[in-house]
């Protein structure tokens, strides 16, 4: 090899270490990247499981509202069958705009986190509103029926739709067990997301 050819195989030997240089660089870049995203896509993931957690109970407690047995009637209303029933009505449509955030979260969870149990639970909450509303309703209908004679199946029927539209939360409650269960369910599968711990998601 002679004198003249070292500084070309100097040059080589720096282009290589220069090229390899890059590629280390790149890859760590690369990495560091896709580490941002995770992070990113984690945070995101928390957000809307402390957000659905959150709105949840308080869809529990709206629906204790609205079916709370206890309600008080003003004297001059006393006579009027159809003024509870309004009243609740008017309770239920107080939380309207709950319930669409309730929607949205429900819609933003099966894009960040897709778990197909929470999603649900979510259809039971809504399936008990749209429950509640329909007994308000038919009860209302019933209480104008003129018939003080009514028969075992009408009569069956008033009581299930009673049972429906006025519940205490407790065991025997079927329709506030279905939407406690349901908050629970909700809580319990999202917990782990809300608090960044190890989900095993990419």
């Amino acid at each position: 090899m002679s004198e003249a050819s070292i500084p070309d195989w100097i040059s080589s030997i720096a282009a290589a270490i220069g090229a390899l240089a890059v590629v280390i660089g790149l890859f760590r870049a690369d990495k560091k990247v896709s580490e941002v995203l995770r992070n990113a896509r984690l945070l995101k993931r928390s957000e809307i499981a402390e957000e659905l957690i959150a709105i949840a109970l308080n869809v529990e407690d709206a629906m204790k509202d609205i079916r709370n047995p206890f309600d008080s009637i003003p004297k001059e209303k006393a006579q009027d069958r159809l003024y509870g029933y309004q009243r609740r009505y008017e309770r239920l449509a107080k939380y309207n705009e709950l319930f669409q955030r309730l929607r949205e979260a429900q819609i933003r969870e099966r894009a960040l986190i897709g778990d197909s149990e929470v999603s649900r639970s979510v259809d039971v909450l809504f399936d008990a509103r749209s429950e509640v509303a329909v007994a308000i309703e038919m009860l209302a209908d019933l209480s104008q029926e003129i018939d003080s004679r009514p028969s075992q199946e009408e009569r069956d029927q008033r009581v299930r739709m009673r049972r429906t539209l006025y519940g205490s939360f407790s065991d025997a409650d079927e329709l506030g067990s279905k939407v406690s269960g349901a908050v629970n369910e909700i809580e319990k599968r999202l917990r782990p997301y809300a608090r960044l711990e190890d989900t095993k998601t990419p």
